[in-house]
């Protein structure tokens, strides 16, 4: 089994679209683990802030066929990628090995997204 980490967030009706795709992973993959959900403002474009948060589980399906999935479901809470507006963006941060814990802090730092970094720090560290 693979631990995966996603970032999730909306910024259109973003409370309850993160929690339609927090509940559509239980959903998928049974208990998942979920950060706090914070406010971060729009990077790169004028739009209304977004609410983010960061989930974990375990699955042994292929990082790539996770992605699939979630674009599909995106496309199901009516993501349209040409609008600036987003109701749902769920993106792969981290496939983590927990049980190194050097390198879960390595992993960590990979992260793109600052504002994911400490709850991923949160999560993963509860998680272990």
């Amino acid at each position: 089994m693979t631990v995966y980490v996603l970032g999730i967030g909306s910024n259109i009706n973003a409370e309850y679209q993160c929690r339609q795709m927090i509940a559509a992973l239980e959903l998928r993959f049974g208990k998942v683990s979920v950060s706090e959900l914070v406010t971060t403002k729009a990077v790169g474009l004028e739009a209304p802030d977004y609410i983010n948060a960061v989930v974990c589980f375990e699955s042994d399906m292929s990082a790539e066929a996770l992605q699939q999935w979630c674009k599909r479901l995106e496309g199901q809470l009516g993501r349209d990628r040409e609008q600036r507006l987003c109701a749902a963006d769920i993106d792969l941060l981290l496939t983590v090995d927990c049980s190194d814990a050097l390198a879960v802090e390595k992993l960590i730092h990979q992260v793109k997204e600052p504002w994911f970094r400490p709850l991923v720090t949160e999560l993963l560290n509860r998680n272990r």
